[in-house]
């Protein structure tokens, strides 16, 4: 929450009982985009997390520093999920979408720092955008239209497809959201996910500075389109 508040990020609050930190940049419009990556890490030996989710903490933080006030747009509403990553239980490891449910519940009825969902026009989610060999194909349950205004800024970096993921856009989808999930889920060799996805080697070393302002660089771009009619 700290971090948040000092990137410039007002409102800021931390949601309960799955403890999502959340804020908001005001805009010029009327609606709110919601931009969201998750927080909390594999409860592993060792597990740094450097790729899954600091990523796309790291993106949404110099996003929420870098942004024009008031946003040339809707307004912008700030979510660091907890609750992605399982603790090691059966139950926790079969539902990793807990702090996004959370949220859209909140939506829902307009509280505990969540716009009225009826208000969203569309939910970015940033996640394992770190890795070196970047590429963000456009998975198969993400809204083609945000997908595209994405592949416009940055049209090598947006390209092909992938198989739908359990992620944390999924709640925002079902809720009638218009939902991306910016995500490279091919984390090292091997098929996907890849060879360093939930092991030791997920640290700074598998992470590149470029792949991150690249990404945040696209969202830059398109985050004034996002979420309008």
């Amino acid at each position: 929450a700290r971090r948040l508040r000092r990137a410039g990020a007002l409102d800021v609050l931390i949601q309960r009982p799955v403890a999502n930190v959340v804020g908001s940049v005001p805009g010029r419009d009327p609606g709110w985009v919601v931009l969201g990556a998750h927080y909390d890490t594999k409860d592993l030996p060792g597990f740094v997390g450097a790729n899954d989710g600091a990523s796309g903490v790291a993106v949404v933080l110099e996003l929420v520093r870098s942004l024009p006030r008031p946003l040339p747009g809707p307004s912008l509403a700030v979510a660091l999920f907890d609750g992605e990553e399982a603790r090691g239980d059966r139950e926790f490891d079969e539902d990793g979408l807990r702090g996004s449910r959370q949220y859209v519940d909140y939506a829902a009825a307009g509280r505990l720092g969540a716009p009225p969902l009826a208000a969203i026009g569309a939910m970015v989610l940033l996640d394992m955008v770190g890795d070196c060999d970047l590429a963000i194909p456009r998975e198969a349950g993400s809204d083609p239209g945000l997908y595209e205004l994405l592949a416009t800024a940055d049209p090598e970096l947006f390209d092909g497809a992938v198989a739908a993921i359990a992620d944390d856009h999924v709640p925002f989808r079902e809720a009638g959201i218009p939902a991306v999930d910016v995500i490279d889920f091919e984390f090292g060799p091997g098929p996907p996910p890849g060879a360093l996805w939930h092991t030791r080697g997920d640290d700074l070393e598998a992470v590149c500075p470029a792949s991150l302002d690249a990404v945040g660089e696209a969202v830059l771009e398109a985050l004034p389109r996002l979420g309008s009619d």
